[in-house]
């Protein structure tokens, strides 16, 4: 019954903000840089002042986690996401509406956005990816560092939605938060 009355109160919002001329929406386009390399409009890396205000929301929501990323758009029409790291090591999303207000917090099992799952049944990754582990979780991140050196490897797991069957989530070393592909030859190819 409260999901039914969220998404119903989420699809109002969301009717809202289109009959307002979509400013919520067309702000977040405006301040939004796409920094990873694949098909995933709705999922574009935040940039000033609305990431910094999506930022201040998912803090105040969960005090002392730290924001690994903030993202346009998300589940149930939501326009704003933030996918954290809370101080005990979990990782989680936070929603934030388009008045900055953070609604809900939910697991974070892997990739963010609408159209993944994340916010609703996904087991380690995006629809039907897994966490990779052993030999070629070592060869797989050993590609990605060879191309990306300094960065950072947040995870990484099968790609079920692109060319490459192998996906790396990393943050550079001068902070942007990329996914990169490597095919099954182990080469990064995006």
């Amino acid at each position: 019954m409260i999901n039914t009355i969220r998404k119903t109160t989420l699809t109002v919002a969301g009717l809202a903000a289109l009959g307002l001329g979509g400013s919520a929406i067309a702000g977040a386009a405006d301040n939004a840089t796409n920094t990873t390399n694949t098909a995933r409009p709705q999922q574009q890396q935040l940039s000033g002042d609305t990431a910094d205000k999506v930022k201040a929301a998912a803090l105040d929501k969960v005090p002392g986690a730290t924001v690994l990323r903030t993202e346009a758009g998300g589940p149930n029409g939501t326009a704003y996401h933030a996918h954290i790291r809370t101080s005990d090591g979990k990782l989680q999303v936070v929603l934030v509406d388009s008045s900055f207000n953070a609604t809900a917090v939910q697991a974070d099992n892997g990739r963010g956005g609408g159209r993944h799952g994340h916010h609703g049944g996904r087991g380690g990754g995006g629809a039907g990816e897994t966490a990779l582990t052993g030999d070629t979780k070592d060869k797989v991140e050993a590609a990605v560092l060879a191309k990306y050196p300094g960065a950072t490897i947040v995870r990484t797991e099968t790609n079920n939605d692109g060319t490459a069957p192998y996906e790396s989530h990393i943050t550079t070393s001068d902070g942007k938060q990329l996914e990169v592909h490597v095919s099954s030859g182990f080469e990064v190819v995006d």
